[in-house]
């Protein structure tokens, strides 16, 4: 019945109830109800046309709701707990509660229909649905395996990794040494080289490794080393609101099924190493998603990936991603240099008092500028802690000139101070290849000749010749102790030493 269209009969037509009934599709006693209802409430059709249907529709059926007894609502948060102690019943609560509410109160038959609608509404679970492709869940086991250290007898606990895909719910384990953020992207590379492929989403709980912070104004801050991950394969990182664990209730799942499934199976037996406990794992992996699903018509979790996660997967990146630590905000230092790891690297003097980002894997050093994404400087990483890296194009130009001078009156300075000085100083130029780190050196030397003097310096060089060392702290030890002339227990005073006809010149600073 279109309840604004029986108005308009009744309001701008003289028609009787019965031809109005006729018209608009319903009984003649109804049109008359409603002639007596706009009748009591004053209306007219301008009125009425300017309502919604929702509004009208209260404005002349509210006879229930008129009638309807005004109940004293009962707190049933506090009937739920009380229920919860001992002998307590519905029937009890209800007593309780009319004796409260006087003639407000509800009957038994009513109170017990809200109590049940209260506690369905505090189970309610919002039904998620998993497009192919679209989610992969990923997650700690709270539950841990263990392996034995030979050398002590003792046994270390790892932490289990566990992915769960989101349709096809196909589970990946891993074990890793800690929750830490090398291991953590480790083992979410290994769990995307597991299904050969990438989803739209990684679903990650709000672990340090993965979250930085979550704030109201911001939101998830997600970590700088894993949003670079998410991008090297083209992914979103999403992760689940705090304390709300249904957000992920497939790896929920998963976790406990892996702990049942692996950890259990895996809980008389000992490994010795990490490597050796994931072999076995992922045996158990292949027997866990192969095994058929009664909800799913007998298809294993192997099966339903196939079939629908995936086709919808992204294609892997040609090569994986290469875990890097990163500093953010690194201002140049006056000297054109930035500190990693306690060594010192050149970036061109150009960005001095710049803010730069650095990233640092296991084999090299790069400095980006803000906002770059091509860097500015990138090193072979060292582990010498205290030296320094400086590339000469970095340098302004009078420093390069300035380093090729020093260079020159420094060697011209050893090779007059004496012959052990001067093939000190040759060994130091071979052994280290950094003409910057030399030149530090031949000044330590320079003032040790003043302090100590030049026979006594000639002396403790070539007794650092002699022990196979270029260290220069070495040198000044033996002058500080008085040792330089003292001899070596079981060495060979005459015994030779090699050759040095050839002291690189100042062309070695040039690089």
């Amino acid at each position: 019945m279109n309840l604004k269209e029986v108005c308009r009969l009744l309001l701008t037509t003289d028609f009787s109830n019965r031809e109005v009934a006729v018209a608009a599709d319903v009984a003649p006693n109804t049109a008359g109800r409603y002639r007596n209802r706009l009748a009591e409430e004053g209306l007219d059709w301008r009125s009425v046309a300017a309502m919604t249907d929702r509004a009208l529709e209260d404005r002349l059926n509210n006879g229930r709701q008129l009638a309807r007894k005004t109940f004293v609502i009962p707190d049933f948060a506090y009937v739920h707990a009380e229920l919860n102690r001992p002998g307590v019943t519905v029937t009890l609560m209800h007593e309780e509660y009319a004796v409260a509410a006087g003639e407000g109160a509800m009957s038994d038959r009513e109170f017990r229909r809200r109590l049940d609608q209260y506690q369905r509404s505090l189970g309610i679970v919002m039904r998620q649905p998993h497009a192919p492709g679209y989610r992969l869940f990923l997650d700690y086991s709270g539950k841990r395996p263990s392996i034995l250290d030979l050398k002590t007898g003792e046994r270390r606990s790892v932490e289990l990794f566990v992915a769960v895909m989101g349709a096809s719910r196909k589970t990946f384990a891993y074990a890793t040494y800690t929750q830490r953020l090398q291991d953590w992207c480790e083992a979410n590379v290994r769990a995307l080289e597991f299904y050969r492929g990438v989803p739209r989403l990684l679903v990650p709980d709000n672990l340090k490794s993965a979250v930085d912070r979550v704030t109201v104004a911001e939101g998830h801050v997600i970590n700088y080393t894993y949003a670079k991950l998410a991008q090297h394969y083209d992914c979103i990182v999403m992760p689940t609101r705090p304390r709300k664990p249904k957000d992920k209730a497939a790896v929920e799942v998963g976790v406990r099924f892996t702990q049942r499934w692996i950890l259990a199976r895996l809980r008389n037996r000992v490994f010795t190493s990490i490597g050796e406990l994931n072999a076995a794992i992922a045996e158990l992996l292949v027997r866990m998603n192969d095994k058929p699903m009664r909800a799913h018509d007998g298809k294993s979790r192997s099966q339903l990936f196939e079939e629908l996660d995936r086709p919808a997967l992204k294609a892997l990146p040609e090569l994986p991603f290469e875990y890097a630590d990163w500093k953010l905000n690194v201002t140049v230092a006056q000297d054109y240099h930035i500190l990693w790891d306690g060594h010192h690297y050149s970036v061109p003097h150009t960005y001095i008092g710049a803010k730069v980002r650095i990233r640092a894997t296991a084999r090299q050093i790069e400095v980006y500028a803000k906002d770059d994404h091509c860097p500015i400087a990138t090193h072979l990483r060292s582990s010498k802690r205290g030296g320094c890296t400086t590339q000469v194009e970095h340098q302004p130009a009078a420093h390069r000139v300035y380093a090729q001078d020093q260079g020159t009156e420094l060697i011209a300075w050893a090779e007059r101070s004496g012959s052990w000085i001067s093939a000190f100083v040759k060994k130091h130029i071979d052994a280290h290849r950094r003409p910057a780190l030399s030149m530090q050196a031949m000044r330590g030397l320079r003032r040790m000749a003043k302090e100590y003097g030049p026979e006594r310096l000639n002396a403790a060089c070539h007794r650092a010749l002699r022990i196979n060392t270029t260290s220069v702290s070495s040198v000044r030890s033996m002058l500080q102790r008085g040792i330089e002339s003292a001899p070596l227990r079981g060495a060979n005073d005459d015994a030779p030493m090699p050759g040095h006809d050839n002291v690189r010149g100042a062309k070695n600073y040039d690089s």
